[in-house]
């Protein structure tokens, strides 16, 4: 498999974005994560996908980039999409230690419901134990609009574990110890 001259690799089942420290990446990653779903026919899961996409590459970028730790990083965020079936698992790797929380925002703050969009639009959602690199954090979407029952529920485990594995190799990050939220 060659990489695209945009500098995503894409495969039937795998797709992943590098991103630089730049508020573009933003949407660049929405970008990528809309064309990639689009290519395996889940257009029913484009606009969550993408909306959360955009929420974990800001966070990302925001909170994952303040440590002076990320400039050892290969590539400062790293945008995965993993398909398995009719579920998909949107993960953002970043060199930060800080591991991300839903928040009660102010009624007029202008941040801080990130996590919120991501916890009310995903079946589920967690991130890996930060290592010396940082962590994934990750969100599992199912198409169909059903909730997944408790044995696709545990299987997520499988795919993202290969997930994490992957961009642990790409950024010598630490062995994955699974946190899952909701």
């Amino acid at each position: 498999m060659t990489a695209p001259a945009d500098g995503w690799v894409t495969a039937s089942e795998f797709a992943a974005c590098t991103l630089e420290d730049d508020p573009r990446s933003i949407g660049i990653a929405r970008n990528v994560a809309r064309a990639t779903l689009r290519g395996w026919l889940l257009d029913e899961l484009v606009d969550d996908i993408a909306a959360v996409a955009s929420e974990l590459v800001a966070n990302a970028l925001r909170h994952g980039l303040c440590e002076p730790s990320w400039s050892q990083a290969p590539h400062p965020v790293v945008l995965s999409l993993l398909r398995r079936g009719s579920e998909v698992v949107c993960a953002v790797f970043d060199p930060g230690t800080g591991v991300p929380r839903v928040c009660v925002a102010d009624p007029f703050a202008e941040s801080g419901r990130g996590m919120r969009i991501v916890e009310c639009l995903s079946d589920s959602w967690g991130w890996s134990e930060p290592g010396p690199y940082g962590k994934a954090v990750w969100a599992r979407f199912s198409a169909g609009g059903r909730p997944a029952s408790p044995a696709e529920e545990h299987g997520v485990e499988q795919p993202l574990t290969r997930l994490l594995v992957l961009i642990e190799v790409l950024t010598g990050s630490s062995p994955p110890q699974l946190q899952a939220v909701a």
